[in-house]
């Protein structure tokens, strides 16, 4: 995971820092603020590594007590389950590393990388929101809405369904099918009313020349 986490984070950087001196302008301070972002990303993995290896030591000192006796006939059992059963999406490496990508802004890197997990886990909704937000930075519009019109079949969960809604609110209004877009941007807004997103959308679908807001943060 770490692997190819690093291999896409150099990428970025590697970008970063061609571009960076013949940059001007918004350009620039485009770069700059994905080159901040990248530092935090680091920053947060080594406290995170840190926190690991205090739980590492703490592991190592228990293990060096004696251990319990097992009651009879019951060693080994906890870990008789087949590999499928405990396999879990968001632990899976296609996801990992379309996480990675999709917070480096490698968006067709990144939509490659969730394509795979919902190919194996279409009930996965978190991926395939992810996936339609990809491919909407990519402007691949026709394959985003699918996802996103089964995406709002299948969740539950209000704040999903609202970053669904707000996502498929800015497909109308790159279609120009203006009034769409307002009432998918209304009921994103209804469904979560702190995610800013769609109020700012609708005011843009308002104004000439606004500015539309996917929501690609997810948490």
């Amino acid at each position: 995971m770490f692997k190819y986490l690093f291999q896409s984070m150099n990428e970025k950087l590697d970008g970063i820092l061609e571009a960076l001196p013949v940059a001007h302008g918004t350009a620039k301070q485009a770069l700059l603020r994905q080159l901040q972002e990248l530092r935090e990303i680091s920053d947060g993995m080594i406290e995170e590594w840190l926190l690991f290896e205090e739980k590492l030591a703490q592991a190592g000192k228990r293990s060096s007590q004696p251990a319990a006796a097992s009651p009879a006939g019951s060693a080994g059992k906890l870990f008789d389950l087949p590999a499928e059963a405990s396999e879990s999406p968001m632990q899976t490496m296609q996801y990992q590393r379309g996480e990675g990508y999709f917070k480096l802004y490698m968006f067709a890197e990144a939509a490659r990388e969730f394509q795979a997990v919902v190919a194996k886990f279409p009930e996965f909704l978190q991926a395939r929101l992810y996936l339609a937000l990809c491919l909407l930075q990519n402007e691949n519009v026709a394959e985003a809405y699918s996802h996103l019109q089964i995406l709002i079949s299948l969740a539950d969960d209000g704040k999903m369904k609202a970053i669904a809604y707000n996502a498929l609110g800015c497909v109308n209004a790159v279609k120009g099918n203006v009034d769409q877009a307002c009432e998918c941007f209304r009921t994103s807004h209804a469904l979560d009313p702190n995610f800013q997103d769609p109020v700012n959308n609708l005011k843009a679908c308002q104004t000439e020349g606004g500015v539309l807001h996917l929501g690609v943060a997810i948490g």
